[in-house]
């Protein structure tokens, strides 16, 4: 690895990471989308991003726990499917071909540019949420696997799906939101990042140079 490929990697960790602490989304979105360009293998890029986007919520967690406070309610309900679902995710990646993963990760991604264009979150009022516990519980159960699962399989952090919902769906502000989101991302891209080992796709070269830029961008 030559050091412009180094630096290359360094900051798409840290541009990535930044962006992706701010809008709760891990960061993945846009990591993957860059090392497309410049690295090619897609499966390879899905697990060394995954490395990133572990160490960027672990890092994240921690300094927004200091200052925002997680509802742990909603968090245990989203975070134990999310576990379980993003291993899956993790493993289907060794076993699918190349082009379906490009498929649902393009699917995912232009999804979310059109949700964030049509309805922006600053436009949401947090005023009025879900009255029913049970309905809050299942919605966020349902979010945490639908979010694991997409994340094992693309590689993303999981909030491409979770801070939609939070926000547009639980009505939490968008501080709470992003947290939350952060928050929940970390076991489930371990989870990922243990499967990814186990199955041996991923790059250290890569995912190590992304990891120190996530840890800064972060």
């Amino acid at each position: 690895m030559s050091s412009l490929d180094l630096l290359i990697y360094l900051l798409i960790g840290f541009v990535a990471s930044m962006l992706g602490s701010m809008s709760g989304l891990g960061g993945g979105f846009l990591a993957i989308r860059l090392l497309t360009i410049v690295y090619g293998d897609v499966k390879m890029i899905v697990g060394s991003v995954k490395f990133m986007v572990f160490v960027n919520s672990l890092g994240s967690t921690v300094r927004y726990s200091r200052r925002i406070k997680i509802p742990l309610d909603i968090y245990m309900f989203v975070v134990v499917p999310m576990l379980i679902s993003s291993y899956i995710g993790a493993y289907l990646v060794a076993i699918l071909p190349v082009s379906v993963i490009s498929l649902v990760l393009g699917s995912v991604l232009i999804a979310l540019s059109l949700l964030m264009i049509v309805k922006p979150p600053g436009e949401v009022k947090q005023s009025r949420g879900l009255t029913s516990t049970r309905g809050k519980y299942v919605l966020s159960a349902l979010s945490g696997f639908t979010s694991g699962l997409l994340a094992g399989i693309t590689g993303l952090g999981g909030g491409v799906v979770n801070v939609p919902v939070f926000v547009y769906l639980l009505r939490l502000s968008p501080h709470d939101a992003v947290s939350l989101s952060m928050a929940c991302i970390l076991p489930s891209s371990l989870s990922s990042t243990v499967r990814h080992y186990i199955d041996n796709i991923i790059d250290w070269y890569i995912a190590i140079p992304l990891g120190i830029g996530a840890v800064i961008g972060g």
